[in-house]
């Protein structure tokens, strides 16, 4: 499995230095607390996701680091309902594609497919409800929550209102988390509300 681009990257590099620099322990709870209001939200990587917007599907997989040629076989992959206006049975595809260790940092790859009768583009907020995308890991051998690195409200992770996509469309995403541990090989990550906590996910 070829590496995470670092141009891919490169928009949460500033947010990543500041962020565990503050963070030492390697414990990010105090710097990653969300805002109350989602409306009030900057995400990091906006500027990469615009630009993955304007190339479509292959654009949003460089930008988290996959490519669409050579995906890997999920690690966990489950449908959950999405919200799309005028279908009550639309559903979401979540897909958890990887997670890996880069120093200090995890970095997690997934992708989002909406399965509707709809032709109308979205955001992922849109489709979630809108709600903020919000996944964290769960490190459950010494008993952290790892969520988003985060400095004020810059976040380390692919943006929920950025570029729209279409159902039928796969819009690719990452999110970067202080590491556990070297040890801990092995994590619980809640990627988004309303699918299953996957379990025993493998770091690499």
């Amino acid at each position: 499995m070829r590496p995470i681009r670092r141009t891919a990257l490169s928009a949460a590099a500033v947010v990543l230095a500041v962020t565990l620099t503050a963070c030492s322990s390697g414990d990010d709870a105090d710097a990653s607390k969300t805002d109350d209001s989602g409306s009030q939200e900057t995400e990091q990587a906006s500027d990469d996701s615009g630009d993955g917007g304007a190339k479509g599907e292959a654009g949003s997989a460089e930008a988290a680091g996959l490519d669409m040629n050579d995906l890997p076989d999920p690690i966990a992959s489950q449908d959950i309902p999405a919200t799309v206006e005028g279908d009550d049975d639309a559903k979401l595809k979540v897909d958890l594609f990887a997670l890996k260790r880069q120093g200090e940092t995890v970095v997690a790859q997934f992708g989002f497919t909406v399965n509707s009768s709809s032709t109308e583009e979205d955001w992922l907020y849109g489709y979630l409800g809108d709600e903020s995308w919000d996944p964290f890991l769960v490190d459950s051998r010494n008993l952290r929550k790892h969520q988003v690195l985060k400095h004020n409200v810059n976040r380390a992770q692919t943006t929920s209102q950025g570029p729209k996509f279409k159902p039928g469309q796969t819009y690719y995403a990452f999110a970067v988390f202080a590491a556990p541990p070297p040890d801990v090989q092995e994590v619980e990550v809640s990627v988004v509300d309303g699918m299953n906590l996957v379990t025993e996910a493998k770091i690499s």
